[in-house]
This record gives structure tokens, C-alpha cells and sequence, in this order.
């Protein structure tokens, strides 16, 4: 089998990184990733500005662009022909509404966009449970097994999010769990940024600093509304979870 992976945290991420290292040994693996971090560029393209692709390793490229450039750079520039293209693992959950957004999950879309099987991979993370990326590599690989079973592909693709499971939990027995997403966003607000620290931008910028209001978006990732059995009342009760999104934003359904 022939995989093509990228992310939106950048080449160099420890979570892209530990699955190329998982499934290299079962699989061809081709890497086509941004150069640095995308996170929550949703579908981007970059069309106003050129893009750099660079050989960083036998089979490895970076670009200087989005996931979303990742992909179309792969498949047209580079000739890859993949069987499966996957996207991840994310360092942080992608669930619910937080698919819009994501540049993880726009990586699988728009491999799906060409006809390609594709899965969108995150890691959901508390700061009061460990992470050992070498483990959710390994849980990542578990999830996939199950989706290549299910032989599911088409207009669309999976979105995948792995629980917080504390790295001793390496047994790898845990729940995967095929569900919507939550349908409600999430609750944010936003702070006032004090004047000392909106000096410096304004200056920048050359605005009035009495013609702008700096703020801060600020929310709470663990209090979010959950909907019983959706994707994130699942993962944060320890289950993987799986959920299929249609891609083609025209698909008429009557």
C-alpha cells in the first residue's frame, strides 16, 4: 500500500513524524507537509504568492503553503499515486465544529476532492494526562485497521480523534466509536488586552490607538457542549472516535 501523509502542524511535528515511523513498516509512505505550522486554516489555498517545495528526505517534501497545497502539490507536481492519503496525527482534538476550521481535516478533504480514500487523525489532549506520540501512533494504526474493514470511502472522508489516554495505557485496548459530530460550537469570549500591550501593534501598524480595541479570543476546549453519544461526549469518555464527513458541498440531499 501507498500513503500519502501531511498535517497542519508542520513537517517536523512529533505527531506526523511517529506515524510516518508506525506505518513505514507496513506501507510506502510519502510525505508532503507544510513547513511550518497551519493550524485552523480550514481549506486554504495559496494562489496569490508562489509556493517552495523542498526534498527533505528519500520520499519527504515540505511546501510552503497549507495542507491543502500539500495535497494538490503531491498529486500533480510530484506524480504520487496513493492508495490511502491520511492526515495527522493533529497535536489536539479536532471535533465537532472544530472541523470547519481545521486544517488537518482539510487535508483529507481535499484528497477526497481527487477521488482518494482519506482520514483526518487527532490527538485530543488534557494538560493533566501524559502523551507519548510513539503510543497515539501506535492507537492511530489500530483505528485505521478498523477503517480499511469498513471499506467506507468515497464523496467523503473519516474524521478521527483519539482520547486522552494516559501513555501507560500502551495495551491499546480502548473503545472505537463510528458517531456524528457534536453539532453545537463551542462557548469563547474575548479579553481586553491591556494598553501597555497594545502599544507595540499599534505603532506597527501606524492606527490610532484610540481608534481600535485589541482583544484576546479566549475559550475552554474541556467545558464545551456534548451531546450525548456525539464525537465529543465519546472521546472525552476515553473512546476513539469516527466520523464520516461528505465532502462535496453540493451533494443534494432530498
Amino acid at each position: 500500500m501507498r500513503i500519502l501523509l501531511t498535517n497542519d502542524d508542520g513537517f517536523d511535528a512529533e505527531g506526523l513524524q511517529c506515524l510516518i515511523s508506525v506505518l513505514s513498516k507496513k506501507a510506502d509512505c510519502y510525505v508532503v507537509a507544510p513547513d511550518r505550522g497551519r493550524s485552523c486554516c480550514s481549506h486554504a489555498v495559496t494562489t496569490g504568492e508562489s509556493l517552495d517545495i523542498v526534498s527533505r528526505l528519500r520520499n519527504q517534501w515540505t511546501v510552503s503553503g497549507t495542507p491543502s497545497d500539500c495535497i494538490r502539490a503531491g498529486l500533480m507536481l510530484l506524480d504520487l499515486k496513493p492508495d490511502l492519503v491520511i492526515s495527522g496525527v493533529n497535536h489536539g482534538g479536532n471535533l465537532g465544529m472544530d472541523i470547519l476550521y481545521s486544517g488537518t481535516a482539510a487535508g483529507a478533504r481535499e484528497a477526497s476532492h481527487w477521488g482518494l480514500q482519506s482520514v483526518a487523525i487527532s490527538q485530543y489532549m488534557r494538560r493533566d494526562v501524559d502523551r507519548d506520540w510513539t503510543v497515539t501512533a501506535r492507537r492511530a494504526e489500530m483505528v485505521l485497521e478498523k477503517i480499511v474493514q469498513l471499506e467506507r470511502f468515497g464523496s467523503g472522508f473519516w474524521n478521527v480523534n483519539l482520547p486522552a489516554l494516559t501513555a501507560q495505557s500502551a495495551d491499546l485496548r480502548f473503545p472505537i466509536s463510528v458517531c456524528s459530530p457534536e453539532p453545537q460550537p463551542m462557548s469563547f469570549s474575548f479579553e481586553e488586552i491591556s494598553e501597555s500591550m497594545e502599544v507595540d501593534v499599534k505603532k506597527r501598524n501606524n492606527v490610532d490607538p484610540t481608534a481600535i480595541r485589541t482583544v484576546l479570543y479566549k475559550s475552554n476546549y474541556q467545558t464545551r457542549p456534548r451531546s450525548l453519544g456525539s464525537d465529543v461526549d465519546l472521546c472525552f469518555s476515553g473512546h476513539a472516535t469516527m466520523s464520516w464527513i461528505t465532502s462535496n458541498p453540493f451533494e443534494l440531499r432530498i
